[in-house]
Parts: structure tokens; sequence; C-alpha cells
């Protein structure tokens, strides 16, 4: 009897210890997300929400809280691979990134990001005024971050991109008009300009133009925590079936999209050489069609 209950413990101490050991397991109740890269970057806000609001779907208890230090992006995939000083971040896809990291290809921001409007000194105005055609719009130089995805798709496609990879510093540039255009999505443009203004007081939404890329931003996992990945899928999936997801992106989105006016615009498409073959593109619910779009949240009866 007593042998009995000595590996009746020696099991359970070895149980538990596995489990503690487990690369898969986060032992804190902190998830680890990005820090932005600047104190007026806002780009993360609706992507952290999003995350504790599926966490919290799935049965989690877990929080989520900002990583201490800022990662460029090159150093983001080494410290997301390690699973470490960082869990997880929303990104739009860069070669390598789906074959590393635990891809949750559930488009985050149904694609928003890819309606791409310009930041401009107001002086520019009239000329990209007289833009009819995608190559009308390719002489004019624009500005990228150095290692952003959209850099990539820019050159393939024929712009001449203008970098930096300090965030804030392009908007200097740009005041500078080191380039004529900054490409950023419906739901950053507006309020960058909001946030920057106050530096150049010439920063404008360009009114009339819209370049269409194929755009997906993923949750990105460390695959040393497969578990987390398993819960962020399980409750983007729930949000989804319940409609909850959709009413998060349109109380985020609703007067961005409303402020765009795509339907005024003319809006050029390119092509995104960064995209797998597993992208969900053949899923429409998945993306915003601004042709098809309801600005009414699922279930609400307003």
């Amino acid at each position: 009897m007593l042998n009995e209950t000595k590996s009746a413990t020696a099991c359970f101490l070895i149980l538990v210890f596995m489990t503690c050991a487990s690369p898969g397991r986060i032992d804190a109740a902190e998830i680890i997300t990005l820090k932005p890269f600047a104190d007026q970057d806002q780009r993360y806000l609706y992507v952290e929400q999003l995350l504790e609001k599926s966490l919290e779907a799935s049965g989690s208890q877990d929080t989520v809280v900002r990583a201490k230090e800022r990662f460029s992006r090159d150093r983001l995939l080494q410290e997301l691979i390690a699973g470490q000083s960082i869990h997880v971040i929303a990104e739009a896809p860069k070669p390598g990134w789906e074959d590393q990291l635990l891809t949750i290809r559930i488009p985050i921001r149904k694609g928003i990001q890819g309606y791409r409007l310009f930041l401009i000194n107001r002086q520019d105005q009239p000329a990209l005024s007289e833009v009819k055609t995608l190559e009308d719009l390719k002489a004019f130089p624009t500005g990228s971050g150095a290692q952003w995805s959209t850099r990539r798709v820019l050159e393939e496609n024929g712009f001449t991109v203008i970098t930096n990879p300090d965030y804030s510093a392009l908007f200097k540039m740009l005041k500078l008009r080191r380039f004529i255009t900054f490409g950023r999505g419906i739901n950053e443009a507006f309020r960058e300009q909001d946030a920057f203004s106050a530096e150049n007081e010439n920063l404008v939404v360009e009114d009339g133009l819209c370049l269409f890329i194929p755009l997906p931003t993923y949750f990105f996992v460390s695959p040393a925590h497969p578990d987390l990945a398993r819960r962020i899928e399980t409750g983007l999936k729930k949000m989804i079936a319940d409609g909850s997801f959709d009413r998060h992106f349109l109380d985020y989105h609703r007067e961005d999209i409303e402020r765009a006016r795509l339907s005024t615009r003319k809006i050029f498409s390119v092509t995104n050489p960064n995209l797998s073959a597993a992208t969900p593109l053949d899923v429409p619910s998945f993306w915003f069609d601004p042709a098809t779009a309801s600005l009414v949240p699922p279930g609400d009866g307003s």
C-alpha cells in the first residue's frame, strides 16, 4: 500500500513537472503583444482589444500586456520565434512569417487596411487631382516604412518608394516633401492626420484617390505557445459566429469608412506578392467589400 502511494505521488509530480515545463504553456497570466512604434501610434488599439475579446470568448482568464520595449519588424520575427519577450502580434504577411510562426488566417481587419488613402501636404492636392490612371499615380514618389510588407508591394508594382525604418520620421519626411504621397489604410489615415497635424498644419488626406492592395492582417503567434494560438483562433471563430467580431469591427471603423467616401474615389488595384496560397480570399465574409458592406452591426435592431 505504501509503495502504491509513493508510486502515485511520483507519477503526479512527474505530470506537474511536464505540464509546467511544456514549451507550449505560458505560465504567467499575461499575454505579451507589441509595444507600438511611437507614442502617437494608435494603429494597434483595435487589435489589442480584439485579442482581449477573443481570449475572453475562448474562456481564457489571461490578460494582454504590451512588450517592455519596441522591436524593429525584422527583430520581431526572431523575438516571436523565441516566444519569451513577446507572444503574439497582428501584422500583414511577410515572406517567411507564415512558415516560421503560427498563423491564424482570419483577416482581423477584414482587409480594410488594403484600401490605401494618401496622406499628403495640402499644396499637392491640385496635382493629384489630375491623376487619371495608375501610371499617373506612380509618377509621384511615395513613402513607406523600410520593413513594411507594403514596401515590396509598391516596389514590385512600379512605384518609386522612399523609405525610413522609423515610423515617426516618415511624417517628418512627408512634411519636407521627400515624397509626395504616403499610403495609409482607411483605418489609419484620418487618425494619423489628427495625431500628426500639430507637427504639420498642411497634413491632409488626399480627397479623390485610393490604391487597393489585397492585404490581410493576421494574428501571428510564437511557435513556443501553440495553446495560445488555439485559444485565440477558437475565440475569433466564436466571435464571428455570434456577430461580436463584426460589431467590434464596425464600432471601431465605421467613422473611418464613412469619412473615406470610397464610392466617390478613383480606386486603382495592384497585386500583393506577399500573399501565400493559403490566403482565404475565397471566403467573402472574411473581407470588407465597400460595394456590399453594411455599416449596421449585426444584431443591432436600430
